[in-house]
C-alpha cells in the first residue's frame, strides 16, 4: 500500500527550461506521472517567448503541486539557481527540459534514501532516447550501465571513479539527493561555482560526505539531439577548462585521493587536451568561451601542483 503524502518527505522536481515548448512539456507530463505520494515540480522558464508560459498554463491551474517561475533573459545558469532556491523539499531531481522521467523514478529511489542511512544520492542507468523520443541501445560505454546489479558506493570510492573515469552519475536529471547535502547553490564545490560541470561538482559536493546508490535499471531517459548545448564548441573548451578546475579543487581537498601521484596523471592528461585544441581554435573563440585570465590562472596552478613534490 502507497503511504499517505503526510508520511512521505517532500521531493522537490525542479525543471528549468528555455525555448522548448515541446520538449518542455513532455518533460512536465513525465514529472507529475511520479506515483511517489509527496512531491512538487518548480518550473522556471526563462524562455525569449511566451510559448511555454502558454502551454504550460493549464497544467498550472490544474495541478497544485505545479509552481510556474517566469524569469525572461536571464542567464541558464540563473535559471538553474531559481529552481534550485525555490525547492521546498528536503530533497530534489533536476529534470532537464528535454529529459523525460520513468513514473516510479521517486518513489524507488526514495525508497532507498529511506532505508539506507548514511546515502546522501541515488542514480541509475539512463535510456538514451533521440529527438523523436525513440531509444537508442547502442551507446557510448561511458552512457552505458555502469553495474549489472544494484550497488552502493562508498562515497570516496564514487568520487575518486567520477574524476577518473567519467561521470557516471549521469546529468542532472538522473539523480536524486539531499539538498542539504550539496549547500545553498546548485554547482558548488570547494567554494567554486561551476556551469557546463555544474552536475559534477554538485556529485562531489554530495560524495564529500555521504555515500551513492547506482540502480541499474533505468529511470529516467536521456534526450540527444542536435539542439543541445553540450555540442557546442563554446561549452565544450569552457568545460575543459573546468574540468582542470575540478581537479585542481580535488587536489586541494585531499578527500578522494589520497596520495597525489593518481591526480598528478589525471592533470597531466587535462593539460595535454587543453595545449593541443589551443592552436587548432581562433583566438577569438577561445575567449568567447574562458576568460583570457582565468584561464592562463587554471593552467600555471595545475602546473604547480604537478611539479610539487610527492
Amino acid at each position: 500500500m502507497t503511504p499517505p503524502a503526510s508520511a512521505s518527505p517532500l521531493v522537490s522536481i525542479l525543471l528549468p527550461t528555455h525555448n522548448r515548448p515541446d520538449y518542455a512539456e513532455l518533460a512536465l507530463q513525465s514529472a507529475l506521472a511520479q506515483t511517489y505520494p509527496n512531491f512538487e515540480v518548480v518550473v522556471s522558464d526563462n524562455s525569449d517567448d511566451e510559448r511555454t508560459a502558454e502551454r504550460f498554463a493549464p497544467y498550472v491551474a490544474r495541478y497544485p503541486q505545479l509552481r510556474y517561475l517566469r524569469i525572461p533573459s536571464c542567464p541558464a545558469l540563473d535559471n538553474f539557481q531559481n529552481c534550485y532556491s525555490q525547492a521546498r523539499g528536503d530533497y530534489v531531481n533536476f529534470l532537464m527540459d528535454d529529459d523525460l522521467f520513468h513514473p516510479h523514478k521517486l518513489a524507488v529511489m526514495m525508497h532507498v534514501m529511506l532505508t539506507q542511512p548514511g546515502v546522501g544520492l541515488v542514480t541509475s542507468c539512463r535510456q538514451i532516447i533521440d529527438g523523436n523520443g525513440n531509444a537508442i541501445n547502442d551507446v557510448p560505454a561511458h552512457l552505458g550501465r555502469a553495474f549489472e546489479t544494484d550497488t552502493r558506493i562508498q562515497g570516496r570510492a564514487l568520487g575518486m571513479h567520477l574524476c577518473t573515469v567519467g561521470n557516471i552519475v549521469g546529468e542532472p536529471t538522473t539523480a536524486l539527493y539531499r539538498k542539504s547535502d550539496a549547500g545553498p547553490q546548485f554547482g558548488m564545490y570547494m567554494g567554486n561555482q561551476y556551469i557546463v560541470s555544474s552536475d559534477l561538482a554538485t556529485w562531489l559536493t554530495v560524495l564529500s560526505k555521504k555515500d551513492g546508490v547506482y540502480l541499474k535499471d533505468a529511470y529516467s531517459s536521456f534526450r540527444v539531439h542536435g539542439g543541445q548545448d553540450q555540442r557546442a564548441t563554446r561549452t565544450q573548451i569552457a568545460g575543459q577548462f573546468e574540468g582542470l578546475q575540478i581537479l585542481s579543487d580535488v587536489w586541494d581537498q585531499r578527500f578522494f585521493f589520497e596520495s597525489a601521484p593518481g591526480l598528478r596523471g589525471l592533470l597531466g592528461t587535462r593539460l595535454a587536451e587543453i595545449t593541443s585544441i589551443l592552436p587548432r581554435l581562433p583566438a577569438a573563440q577561445l575567449r568567447d568561451a574562458v576568460d583570457t585570465e582565468r584561464a592562463v590562472s587554471l593552467i600555471r596552478r595545475a602546473t604547480a601542483l604537478m611539479l610539487q613534490p610527492e
